[in-house]
């Protein structure tokens, strides 16, 4: 979903918008309303702001439930009760396109479609930045709309194409051919299939497993392999850039086609801060991942070289996205790490708080400095990422008051520099930290200037090679956030699209 955000949900860190999963059953007798509850949960931190599930039992028809509020609210078990169907998808949000309409059902997925010549349910994860040129075209053969969402915008085009072909797989492959973007998304269809596709360039994680068991068969489809684990299922494989998959009941999982490109774009904040640590994507283990580049940032810190500075220093991460990486970092440089940092895990999403006054006031709330550890040591800080610099700077504070004699922020990921047109909910490039001091100062001084802005005692970003020697993928990466190059043909008509978005804001 392309990033429309008001200036009230300002962020400081990067947000993902969804998670999808899906799965099918050979028992037309069993309900697997209670297994997509539990699929969401393990996917709770893709998305917070809305969750829902559309049903369907062999033979009968679709049926949709979605609400505002995290799945454990709106999954109840009175709700789940009411479901019954042994095929089903489910979907978590994060809200950004249309959030301005975000109280209306039709922004909450799965995107439940039916008129008088197709019925479906669909599940997105991603953006499609061409998807206004898109809509537009479908305005002038008469397709009305009722958001403004590309997720819409791909219902209604696999609903058009459809007049065509009765035939998903082409279906799907007909709509690719018009989206430059990046996505995952599932589709639950009337007649009990579960079709699936990643875009040509992968930039959405996207897997499948199966539980086989003497009494039934269960298929999965899952943005990570930790909702495989959490259901007991067995993971099979990562589903390739460009492959359309198959969950059918009667026969089983299997690959349609594979739409191929000569290049890939994995998103590297997957591994740097998205997915779940217990998640494998591609075949490379995130917490592994994270891991390497705490001992990246170590092998290129010049303050180990000072070993009185080594002697009083303790490691600290932020949590929770900071400890894979300090845990590696700690290793490699031999300093203790120590849980510095209390987490308030009721005070959360201080992201989407209104009024930086409040924001302010919730990180306070949400984390806590332990003096008894702090008092009187060099602080080595990790943290995956700095967005807009805010939040890092009242951390910094907060350890400082705390007694800490020194704070030294080790970043994970290379530094922001530029928006991101491909899913993720950054800023525009002059509200990131490093995007802006990189504008105004200069590739030499801009790392200084954002130490002095956050009020570090000294500041390291992991390097672009680090990072790419960390994941360790044989595919490529999407670094466009890192590096300004962007993967997709569309992103050079957009060159205007953060001013579009900045005029929508008002």
């Amino acid at each position: 979903m392309v990033p429309i955000i008001s200036r009230k949900t300002k962020i400081d860190k990067p947000k993902e918008h969804c998670a999808v999963f899906g799965v099918t059953c050979d028992d037309i007798g069993f309900s697997v309303s209670q297994i997509l509850y539990t699929g969401l949960i393990a996917l709770q931190h893709r998305g917070q702001e809305s969750s829902g599930i559309s049903i369907l039992k062999t033979g009968g028809k679709i049926n949709t439930y979605k609400r505002k509020g995290l799945v454990s609210k709106v999954l109840n078990d009175k709700i789940l009760s009411r479901y019954w169907g042994n095929i089903g998808i489910g979907h978590n949000r994060y809200a950004t396109t249309g959030s301005e309409g975000f109280s209306s059902q039709n922004y909450i997925q799965p995107y439940h479609f039916k008129n008088n010549e197709i019925e479906f349910s669909f599940a997105f994860n991603g953006t499609i930045p061409n998807f206004e040129e898109i809509k537009k075209e479908m305005e002038d053969m008469g397709r009305i709309f009722i958001t403004n969402t590309d997720t819409e915008v791909i219902a209604q085009l696999m609903a058009s194409i459809s007049l065509g072909t009765e035939s998903w797989p082409e279906i799907i492959k007909t709509a690719s051919k018009f989206l430059d973007g990046s996505y995952s998304f599932i589709i639950l269809t009337s007649e009990g299939d579960i079709y699936a596709i990643r875009d040509p360039l992968g930039f959405k994680p996207l897997c499948i497993g199966e539980k086989k068991t003497e009494k039934r068969n269960l298929y999965f489809i899952a943005s990570e392999s930790c909702a495989l684990d959490a259901v007991g299922a067995t993971f099979l494989r990562d589903v390739k850039p460009g492959e359309i998959v198959h969950l059918s009941h009667q026969k089983d999982i299997h690959s349609e086609l594979q739409i191929y490109s000569e290049k890939t774009a994995l998103c590297q904040f997957e591994f740097v801060y998205f997915a779940r640590p217990d998640s494998v994507i591609d075949g490379i283990s995130v917490a592994k991942a994270r891991y390497r580049m705490g001992q990246n940032l170590a092998r290129q810190d010049p303050l180990l070289k000072n070993l009185q500075f080594k002697e009083n220093a303790i490691i600290v991460p932020v949590p929770d996205s900071g400890r894979s990486s300090a845990v590696g970092y700690s290793k490699q440089a031999g300093i203790p790490y120590v849980e510095g940092l209390m987490k308030n895990r009721y005070v959360w999403r201080t992201f989407i708080m209104p009024g930086q006054k409040k924001r302010n006031t919730a990180v306070h709330e949400k984390l806590n400095p332990i003096r008894s550890v702090i008092e009187g040591k060099d602080v080595i800080l990790i943290d995956d990422s700095i967005v807009r610099g805010t939040t890092t700077k009242q951390i910094i504070s907060l350890i400082k008051d705390a007694g800490a004699k020194s704070v030294n922020v080790r970043i994970s990921c290379p530094p922001v520099v530029s928006a991101c047109y491909m899913g993720i909910d950054f800023p525009t490039c002059d509200e990131l930290i490093a995007g802006r001091c990189l504008k105004q100062y200069g590739i030499t001084e801009y790392v200084e200037k954002i130490k002095e802005i956050i009020g570090a005692d000294s500041l390291l970003y992991q390097t672009i090679e680090d990072l790419e020697k960390a994941i360790n993928l044989n595919t490529g990466l999407c670094k466009a956030c890192l590096n300004g190059i962007y993967p997709l043909k569309s992103i050079n008509k957009l060159s205007n699209l953060e001013n579009s978005i900045k005029t929508s804001r008002t």
